[in-house]
């Protein structure tokens, strides 16, 4: 369907291609078809001269170009049908065609399309292909616009530093990207493409000494080369290990150890098989699980978790599994019995969760308390507390310094927060979901460069475009994972 356009229609027009309404441009006619608008638009025809030898040039007719431009207006996609003018110079040969400020050279997309696909970029949850489709240009054509613009650079270091690891798997040598986050602000640092030794230590030797010595804090989990990068590169800093980790790592040696029993109690019900086989004269090969099994394998919880986070109810329900009537406690109570060290295990590891949670006056209290407490693991009758104060007493300074609160700035729904913290990793365990996320929509990484600026670029507050893009040529090959091997099919040539 064809539209005639008025002076009202054409001033909305001009506004949505950014043109000065000056009579340069005109707005010929508008084509409806379906929620498709086609707005077609052409150069006033007016003396053209020649740049070379300003001679005036002569017309040799007009083209037509179907330009994307992918803006909604009335809920409705827009396309531009761009008149093009050609121009020949006689007298020197010179050729040009007529310009419009909104389509680059041989462009099929309008100028504002890299802005609109570098800000659908910013939508961690979505892949490149989903961005694609959306602006009907290739896979390959969007990433390279996205390559084209952003080369996030690293950010100068605070005073507070968390490093972690992800999981990115972009090469057999980088499968664990190395990442380093501002712990006041949440903001990502940069993200490196290994944590190698070797590569931490160049990256952070390339970074000026006057800027290292700024940093008062490392804070990390317990990988020993982490635990070393105060001593190594940042002379003012101190070493701070993070609360989660120290108590992740006991409640997986307690979670070990309920493995061990499980073991147990499912080795002595294979040998009551074989025995009720045996006097029965039958070849059963399996054995409804035992009340012992069923409690290992879905009640862990009674020692794993936070007693205080336990919600204890008094209301009893039929258990089918059990084949008996339970509440909370009754559960509880035959957890713990199935083995005499369970309760103990507990008790243990429940005075460190108290120990972790308290707020104390100064460092001093800090270090009497872990003292105490190391004191009380190292004689107790259990192993995994007697090596858990081997830990904890190799780790006191770290771990006392976790304990040192700092003034954060925070973005939530209701806006941005500034309140006092515990030095923690606990905001780069909240990001490092994000490049899980990433992966799992874009089914792998290949290329760690564009992966490691997308991450950037949707995680940093306000990230900077290149104000003159890369060239075609600029861009690297990527170096991702190498190819397997394939069998090329033989083409059968006819004699």
């Amino acid at each position: 369907m064809k539209h005639n356009t008025n002076d009202h229609s054409n001033a909305v027009y001009f506004a949505l291609l950014n043109l000065a309404d000056d009579g340069t441009y005109s707005i010929t006619h508008v084509e409806i078809n379906g929620p498709d608008k086609f707005i077609h638009i052409a150069k006033h025809l007016r003396p053209t001269f020649c740049p070379s030898c300003n001679a005036r040039m002569h017309s040799k007719g007009v083209y037509t170009r179907r330009v994307n431009h992918p803006i909604t207006q009335d809920s409705m996609n827009i396309y531009l049908i761009v008149h093009q003018r050609r121009w020949i110079c006689k007298s020197c040969g010179h050729t040009e065609n007529d310009s419009f400020p909104f389509l680059d050279k041989y462009s099929h997309s309008s100028n504002i399309t890299p802005y609109l696909i570098l800000d659908a970029f910013r939508n961690l949850s979505r892949s490149t292909a989903d961005i694609a489709a959306q602006f009907n240009i290739s896979d390959s054509s969007a990433r390279l616009v996205f390559k084209r613009y952003v080369d996030l650079p690293r950010l100068p270091l605070p005073e507070y530093i968390s490093v972690d690891e992800v999981y990115l798997n972009i090469s057999n040598k980088d499968k664990y990207a190395f990442v380093i986050m501002d712990f006041v602000s949440g903001e990502i640092i940069d993200i490196v493409h290994n944590r190698w030794r070797s590569t931490i230590e160049d990256y952070f030797l390339s970074i000026p000494l006057k800027e290292r010595l700024n940093v008062k804090g490392v804070i990390s989990d317990a990988y020993r080369t982490y635990l070393k990068l105060p001593e190594d590169f940042f002379p003012h800093a101190l070493t701070i290990l993070d609360s989660f980790h120290v108590i992740k790592l006991i409640i997986s040696r307690i979670n070990t150890y309920i493995y061990k029993v499980l073991k147990r109690y499912k080795k002595r019900d294979e040998e009551r098989r074989k025995q009720k086989n045996h006097d029965e004269n039958r070849d059963s090969r399996t054995i409804r699980p035992s009340r012992e099994v069923i409690l290992l394998q879905n009640y862990k919880w009674v020692i794993l978790k936070n007693q205080d986070d336990i919600n204890y109810s008094t209301k009893r329900y039929y258990h089918k599994m059990l084949g008996m009537n339970v509440d909370t406690f009754a559960i509880e109570k035959m957890f713990l019995d199935l083995d005499p060290n369970f309760k103990k295990l507990r008790d243990l590891k429940e005075e460190y969760i108290e120990f972790n949670e308290q707020d104390y006056a100064d460092e001093f209290d800090v270090l009497s308390s872990l003292n105490t407490l190391i004191d009380k693991y190292r004689r107790s009758d259990q192993s995994i507390f007697r090596d858990f104060a081997l830990f904890l007493r190799a780790n006191t300074d770290p771990i006392v310094n976790s304990f040192i609160k700092v003034k954060v700035h925070r973005k939530s729904a209701s806006g941005e927060k500034e309140y006092y913290a515990r030095l923690s990793n606990g905001p780069m365990e909240s990001f490092n979901r994000k490049p899980k996320d990433l992966k799992r929509e874009s089914r792998g990484f290949s290329d760690f460069d564009y992966t490691r600026n997308r991450i950037l670029w949707a995680t940093r507050e306000n990230p900077s475009v290149k104000g003159i893009p890369r060239s075609k040529e600029e861009i690297k090959t990527n170096e991702g994972k190498e190819r397997g091997p394939y069998k090329k099919k033989k083409q059968s040539s006819s004699k």
